[in-house]
């Protein structure tokens, strides 16, 4: 039989044991709740209209939703949209809205929130580096509370993808009126969480919004820890002290990948990496001479070797995740092929071919213009290797055509939207060459213009796809750029989140998310 100083004793030593559990252990409600992500950059801005950040948009778009969202299919999921129709000449959208939708100052989401956003994204006074996604639209006139019209300057079938934008996202009228730039550090949207601080340089911190008409959010905070350095990021993942961290580097993938305590996801990205030929210089104005130079390179060796496996070769012109995808095939490495083809050409062999690339850019973007350095160098062709910081290099390869002293470039495209239609249209219409577009190849094809101007206009998506197959074909065949790969987007995060989605268009979810 116990004694009553024994049964004292046990319960003195069970309380001071649920004392430890209690105070050696965060709140499981607060762990479940409240996820840290590590970010290498800070923003610019927190208006979606004026930030052109991929990480940055991102962020924008947990506190602001668009008319539309694009999943990972390249469909356009009505969001903020009850129903739409369109006029039969293509000029005249009709939105009906969401009637249950309110912003997080507490006022009313409605066609007069639509157009007060859309016209100042579009007036030219506004900081707004993205405008010209909206370039198409003509006026935006209210037709009741809850029915916008778009009218546009021509038809253009891919207005569902603009308005899936960051750039297009509703802002809060009375913000708008009230806060003026200050919305830059104040942002106002209806999404499923609300601004909570930003200190520069540190972290942007979003709180759900409880009043959210949608779904919501399983945490009930977002930390965005600002982190610069690729190695700190991660060495703070291993210690538990982020949940989450965005594009890891390469060479630490795989490391991630074997760590118990770590899951890292990888998806094909929206954005392709390539060698820009001056179409308009010497040599690199036969197209021989470019199919050859995509025929010395071993894409799959840069691959695996480069990019440690986080990529994949391009068999098209486009990134495969986008709408019209069509894939041809990988310009194999074939040195001999490549020699037939400059010997046709007559091309220079004596030639010095310089090649420039930034530094810092992308992800291991010196190490890959070296190894496509050396393999042109393997042909007998000496190539003169030189990299600049970003905005030196970016003021170099912007030069006009008949100033432009460019040679070979290693540059990345991604699109935002998964439609091949804006990065067409802004970086190899011919009408777009540098410095009025993005166009630095100065590449100039009359069929490729038409192809994608019919594409631009037209309301079938069959007969979009398959004008966008004849726009790979062509480009494929005419080699404007030596087409290298597809980087992946990838994330790694700790086991014990939950429920993140990775988006092709270097994007992720996490508002569903939880931390076990």
């Amino acid at each position: 039989m116990r004694s009553k100083s024994g049964f004292k004793g046990m319960f003195v030593g069970l309380l001071v044991l649920l004392l430890c559990m209690v105070f050696s252990n965060p709140s499981p409600v607060m762990a479940a709740n409240v996820l840290r992500i590590g970010i290498g950059v800070d923003a610019e801005s927190l208006n979606p209209q004026e930030t052109t950040t991929a990480t940055i948009q991102n962020i924008c778009e947990f506190m602001y939703d668009r008319l539309y969202y694009q999943n990972a299919e390249a469909e356009n999921v009505p969001m903020l949209v009850a129903d739409k129709s369109v006029s039969k000449d293509g000029l005249i959208w009709t939105f009906k809205l969401r009637r249950d939708v309110r912003f997080h100052d507490g006022t009313a989401f409605n066609a007069e929130a639509v157009k007060a956003s859309l016209d100042r994204l579009r007036h030219p006074k506004t900081r707004a580096p993205l405008r010209f996604y909206v370039g198409m639209v003509d006026r935006v006139e209210v037709v009741d509370d809850y029915t916008i019209q778009i009218h546009l300057k021509y038809p253009y079938g891919m207005l569902e993808s603009i308005f899936s934008h960051t750039v297009t996202c509703p802002i809060s009228q009375k913000a708008i009126k009230e806060l003026g730039d200050r919305l830059s550090a104040q942002p106002v949207g209806t999404g499923p969480f609300k601004f909570g601080e930003w200190v520069k340089g540190e972290r942007i911190v979003l709180v759900r919004n409880d009043d959210y008409y949608g779904r919501k959010p399983t945490l009930e905070k977002i930390i965005f820890r600002i982190v610069p350095e690729h190695a700190t990021r991660t060495a703070m993942l291993r210690a538990g002290d982020l949940d989450v961290i965005e594009s890891p580097q390469p060479p630490d993938v795989p490391a991630l990948q074997r760590d118990p305590d770590l899951k890292v996801i990888g998806e094909p990205s929206s954005r392709i990496m390539f060698i820009g030929f001056n179409n308009q210089k010497g040599p690199f104005k036969d197209k021989r001479v470019r199919q050859a130079f995509n025929h010395m390179v071993d894409k799959d060796a840069i691959v695996s070797k480069v990019m440690f496996g986080t990529a994949d070769p391009l068999e098209g012109p486009m990134p495969a995740g986008y709408f019209g995808y069509h894939r041809i095939g990988q310009y194999t490495y074939d040195p001999d092929k490549a020699k037939e083809l400059l010997r046709a050409a007559d091309f220079p062999m004596d030639k010095t071919v310089s090649l420039i690339t930034p530094t810092g850019r992308y992800a291991f973007d010196k190490q890959v213009a070296e190894a496509v350095q050396a393999y042109i160098n393997d042909i007998g062709i000496k190539v003169e290797l030189r990299t600049y910081d970003w905005p030196t290099y970016h003021a170099m390869t912007r030069k006009p055509v008949e100033e432009n002293e460019t040679e070979l470039f290693l540059l990345g495209w991604r699109n935002p939207i998964l439609d091949p239609d804006i990065l067409y249209m802004a970086a190899l219409h011919s009408r777009a060459w540098a410095p009025r577009g993005m166009n630095t190849a100065f590449y100039k094809n009359p069929e490729f213009d038409r192809l994608i101007e019919k594409a631009r206009i037209s309301q079938s998506p069959a007969e979009r796809k398959e004008l966008y197959k004849k726009v790979s074909m062509v480009l494929w065949d005419e080699a404007p750029l030596l087409f290298l790969y597809e980087p992946q987007y990838t994330i790694a995060h700790r086991k014990n989140v939950k429920g993140i989605e990775v988006f092709p268009m270097e994007k992720f979810n996490p508002v569903y998310a939880t931390v076990e």
